[in-house]
């Protein structure tokens, strides 16, 4: 294994910690809509880490916002079609915009910027293929949970396996984005 796969790994375990413990927090005290906070808080603390490690590439810093509003602007796109289409609704938001709670829309692109510059600079399969299946786990738990803290409801025969499908589109959607459009560098 090389350096760079090694670093590669010493972050998806770190970020497999984090969603992990995340997730046991929001299960067991059930935080209702303090959990946009937290997450807001936890992506905004990420995004300054990597600021940190990246500081010296600009480009890749100005490319890592492209990312964000890409996947801001997706997700917007995505979550008003899914209650147009009457598939969930969310709840505990602190405004929406149309049918987005402010706080997710801050949370793509604060985390899309993050998550652009956490990427290993060159495409690596492997990485790859367990960065979408963490992000559709823990997207698709993190939606469950969601509901069981009332801040999201699925209807019309939206499920658990829809939106892990859904998170795995968008995280390949989002790994073509940066390694073959944008290609950071």
């Amino acid at each position: 294994m090389s350096f760079a796969q090694k670093i590669s790994l010493n972050k998806l375990l770190k970020l497999l910690s984090l969603f992990t413990a995340l997730a046991i927090v929001f299960w067991t005290l059930k935080p209702g809509g303090l959990i946009w906070q937290i997450l807001m808080l936890c992506a905004i603390l990420w995004f300054l880490i990597e600021l940190y490690h990246n500081k010296t590439q600009t480009s890749k810093l100005k490319k890592s916002f492209l990312v964000g509003l890409f996947l801001m602007l997706f997700d917007f796109v995505v979550e008003n079609s899914g209650k147009i289409a009457g598939l969930w609704e969310g709840y505990n938001s602190l405004f929406f915009v149309l049918y987005v709670p402010a706080e997710v829309m801050i949370l793509c692109l604060v985390g899309g910027m993050a998550w652009a510059l956490y990427l290993p600079e060159r495409f690596d399969e492997v990485h790859s293929i367990c960065d979408i299946l963490l992000f559709s786990t823990f997207g698709a738990l993190g939606e469950f949970i969601l509901i069981k803290n009332g801040i999201l409801a699925y209807m019309g025969g939206w499920t658990s396996i829809h939106a892990f499908m859904g998170y795995a589109v968008t995280w390949m959607i989002l790994h073509a984005l940066n390694y073959r459009i944008i290609k950071m560098k």
